[in-house]
């Protein structure tokens, strides 16, 4: 057994071809009360909600590109060809925040994403997202990647390292792990609960049960009189039954309260979010807080600390090296800007601005720029908290003599 076979085994995936080190995404173990796919995971209302949170909070975040100094002090740059491409339109049929939407959804969903390089000559001019499902990457014997990609039209095609831009959660280091499979057997309760709810509603919510006689009726009997009640029994017509002969009704299914349907169903929601990382409440579980009050800023804080920043900075370091030349990877940063979701509200966001510009943290124009309002003259200058004016000012007021202990 190889370590590649040894590392798959370790994480539930099972190597195709093992002395070649293919790795398939397939999880072993365990049945599930109903079968999973990405499209049936998909109808689960949690499931949509956690994968649709991360992506769209992700794609909207403006993207910049700073270049470096040779001390580490950073500028923003907006003529580089990489943050042209990425900040406006990577293919000539997605802008940038369906490209992002579709690489999130690819990641969070498979724990890989591919894309696929274009090329003119040395100049990268296209970024196209591939569907996770039609990928499989192996190591070869020498250390490289291949990614085996199945096109639409079913022709398999071989993509180098240098083609394909893969970005992976967490894994044994080829491919991540997918939270999808990972969480199947709570997918596959969910799907299970939902079918039970359609079940018990396309039926009126009636029980099924049998009659219970005093004599034994006859075959025709039975025949008619299950005719009779079927309509009541499987439909949802509400016309009282009448039994005559000493007949009673005895319910033999269990009724959602038996099940502990809802408590079942909102097990499986905490369970799918915790897989992926998403506090229940942001995907409108109000089981817990009823009103989006004070704390909803704690939880969207550590939400973006523990969650959204892990995914980011991935995101980020991986631009770097694999749409880069090793020659700039020192020069440049890409980095997207948070500052949307932290946002506070207009009250503290001006408390705040006002003790940074009030302190010498920050120039007056600097704040505004981050309200969006237009820079005033003379606002690029930091003011001392003394007397609310510019250092320069109190120089030239200040005795000569005083001067060089103020400049200390």
């Amino acid at each position: 057994m190889t370590v590649w076979t040894n590392i798959a085994s370790w994480f539930g995936y099972a190597p195709a071809e093992p002395k070649r080190g293919r790795q398939s995404v397939t999880t072993s173990g365990g049945a599930t009360a109903k079968p999973v796919t990405f499209d049936t995971a998909m109808t689960v209302s949690a499931v949509f909600a956690c994968i649709r949170l991360l992506a769209e909070t992700v794609s909207s975040l403006p993207l910049n590109m700073y270049k470096l100094d040779a001390d580490g002090n950073r500028t923003i740059e907006k003529n580089h060809d990489l943050i042209k491409l990425l900040k406006h339109r990577p293919n000539r049929r997605q802008t940038r925040i369906e490209f992002f939407e579709q690489l999130m959804l690819n990641l969070v969903s498979s724990g890989n994403a591919y894309v696929l390089l274009g090329y003119i000559g040395k100049r990268l001019v296209s970024l196209q997202v591939l569907n996770s499902g039609s990928i499989e990457p192996e190591l070869l014997a020498n250390g490289d990647m291949i990614y085996h990609w199945t096109q639409l039209d079913g022709t398999r095609k071989k993509l180098t390292e240098a083609e394909v831009w893969h970005i992976r959660l967490f894994g044994n280091g080829l491919i991540g792990l997918s939270p999808l499979a990972q969480a199947k057997k709570s997918i596959g309760v969910g799907l299970a609960g939902d079918d039970k709810v359609t079940d018990l509603m396309s039926n009126g919510a009636k029980p099924t049960g049998t009659l219970l006689t005093e004599n034994w009726p006859t075959r025709e009997q039975r025949a008619d009189l299950r005719e009779e009640l079927s309509g009541l029994m499987n439909g949802d017509q509400t016309e009282i039954a009448v039994l005559g002969g000493n007949m009673k009704w005895q319910a033999i299914s269990l009724t959602p309260e038996d099940l502990e349907l809802l408590a079942t169903r909102r097990f499986t929601l905490e369970e799918i979010c915790r897989f992926f990382g998403v506090p229940s409440v942001l995907v409108n579980d109000l089981s817990a807080s009823t009103v989006w009050g004070s704390g909803i800023d704690s939880i969207i804080s550590g939400f973006y600390k523990f969650v959204l920043r892990t995914y980011l900075e991935k995101l980020e370091i991986s631009m770097i090296v694999n749409l880069l030349p090793r020659t700039e990877w020192e020069s440049y940063e890409l980095e997207f800007d948070a500052d949307a979701i932290l946002r506070a509200n207009l009250k503290d966001r001006i408390e705040s601005t006002s003790k940074q510009v009030l302190s010498g943290f920050m120039t007056p124009n600097e704040a505004r720029k981050s309200e969006g309002r237009q820079p005033k003259p003379n606002g690029d200058q930091l003011l001392v908290p003394s007397n609310m004016t510019t250092i320069d000012k109190i120089l030239a007021v200040v005795p000569a003599r005083n001067k060089g202990d103020i400049n200390e």
